[in-house]
């Protein structure tokens, strides 16, 4: 029998798809998250901001496209059709797309974001984390 005494992990990945009218900068995104300044768990919010937006240099994980041009065939092949009908409608409009995942190993709303799935739908940002990797 072996035993394993190290650091063991079983990290998990969410792709997300974000469409937003302003291009996406970590103040924005705090701000669509609902993060205010007095909140006891601003820093986290931070945290998780950070992880989004160093998620979106990475692309998604397990799936092979052209992360600064996705077309509609490859928004509904991962996110669905509710997604790609919002990419297909909101791009015409001149809404800037993103991708990228988070993981389960950063801080815990990152870890929460990631181990759950959800859509944020506004007038002007959308955000579907349903592609959930186990």
């Amino acid at each position: 029998m072996k035993i394993r005494d190290g650091f063991v992990t079983n990290s998990s990945s969410t792709n997300f798809l974000i469409i937003a009218k302003e291009e996406l900068t970590e103040d924005y995104l705090i701000k669509k998250l609902g993060f205010e300044a007095n909140s006891p768990i601003k820093d986290a919010g931070e945290q998780l901001v950070n992880s989004i937006i160093k998620g979106i240099r990475k692309g998604v994980r397990w799936y092979t496209l052209d992360y600064d041009n996705p077309t509609y065939e490859e928004i509904l092949e991962i996110f669905g059709k509710k997604s790609a009908e919002k990419f297909k409608k909101l791009t015409k409009r001149g809404y800037n797309v993103y991708l990228g995942y988070t993981k389960s190993d950063e801080g815990y709303l990152t870890v929460f974001m990631t181990c759950d799935y959800f859509i944020i739908d506004e007038k002007d940002f959308y955000m579907d984390g349903r592609n959930c990797i186990w």
